[in-house]
């Protein structure tokens, strides 16, 4: 396994990380022998995602103890944690870092969260929120102080608010989409993160999914830039067993592979979402950007994106995609000229308007 640093952090990490978002659908069984897998193939840092849970006190974090928490009580120095919070206040996150140490880490030789992250900085109101006496970058640098964590990241979706985070020189490592669509990237963040000796962690190598016919040649394209890590989701030991390859042999891609690459980023880019938001919000009160998600996610059934469909965007959102009026003022917002119109009204098509 070939090891990069990760920025000022001075950490060395494999550079195929574990995306853990595809475990919280896997039981502990399949999660578990995945995990071992994967540190028996030198993958050595683990970013845990619990979706949904992470909104919940009740839930956060006990799906990561049940999983790689039980892994961590044998081999709990072989690897890296990074342990976000979807939350913003002081007291969230203050709350929350209380939670990860007990419901995961504890019990283990090293009780402490390698990287704790403030997740989905993806607007100038949360930014600042986050950064303000009140916000939840106090909590951690409390948190660090007495030991609890090591580091801080930021994450983000939108390129604007992620230089920002990294000008405020408050964090130690950064964390972003990057791939052959999500190529924005490239212009500024990366070489001002470079410049700063930032630690860089990728994720949706993949295109959340969308460019699985040619993870390989993603990751490759990805590692060919200035970038520590990625971290494709994996949801079982034979995803581990693909994915790892890169990091033992990665080399850049030729010519050929370039255009193959590049060819089917610019068909999938015709519909791709890059989650950055500025198409909200909307008028008709629909998460546009929510609604993408579930209908191009990967990971689920199609029965269980209609029942989150109905759940959580209709029932509990009250956000309705044939409220859609087709104004375009989505269109003219979005960095992308994407066709939100003909994707809300594709949703409706997909996931019926019974439940």
């Amino acid at each position: 396994m070939e090891y990069r640093r990760l920025g000022r952090t001075g950490l060395e990490i494999s550079i195929i990380g574990y995306g853990g978002l595809p475990l919280h659908f896997q039981t502990p069984e399949v999660a578990i022998e995945a995990i071992h897998e994967a540190l028996d193939q030198g993958i050595n840092y683990f970013d845990l995602d619990e979706g949904g849970n992470q909104f919940d006190p009740q839930k956060v974090y006990l799906d990561g103890g049940s999983k790689i928490g039980q892994v961590l009580k044998e081999k709990r120095e072989d690897c890296y944690l990074g342990v976000k919070s979807m939350r913003q206040t002081y007291e969230e996150l203050k709350a929350d870092v209380d939670l990860a140490l007990e419901r995961i880490v504890k019990g283990t030789k090293r009780e402490v969260i390698d990287i704790f992250q403030l997740a989905f900085l993806d607007t100038p109101k949360k930014l600042e929120v986050i950064l303000s006496e009140k916000g939840g970058l106090r909590a951690l640098e409390e948190a660090k102080g007495e030991g609890k964590i090591d580091y801080i990241l930021g994450a983000a979706h939108n390129p604007r608010t992620l230089k920002e985070v990294i000008k405020s020189g408050k964090f130690d490592v950064v964390e972003f989409p990057f791939n052959i669509i999500e190529d924005e990237y490239l212009e500024e963040v990366i070489p001002l993160a470079d410049e700063m000796d930032i630690g860089t962690i990728v994720m949706k190598p993949i295109g959340g999914g969308q460019l699985r016919e040619n993870a390989h040649l993603s990751l490759r394209w990805i590692l060919g830039h200035p970038i520590d890590t990625a971290i494709p989701g994996m949801k079982n030991r034979e995803e581990v067993k693909r994915n790892v390859v890169i990091g033992h042999h990665w080399k850049p891609l030729n010519e050929k592979e370039l255009k193959t690459l590049q060819k089917m980023g610019e068909e999938i880019g015709k519909h791709y979402c890059h989650r950055c938001g500025y198409c909200l919000p909307c008028d008709q009160g629909i998460m546009i950007v929510g609604v993408m998600d579930i209908m191009l996610t990967p990971f689920l059934s199609f029965e269980r994106k209609k029942k989150i469909y109905r759940e959580v965007i209709i029932d509990k959102f009250k956000s309705d995609p044939k409220n859609c009026i087709r104004c375009e003022q989505c269109v003219e917002k979005c960095p992308f000229n994407l066709p939100i119109p003909d994707m809300m009204e594709k949703a409706v098509e997909m996931f019926g308007e019974d439940p």
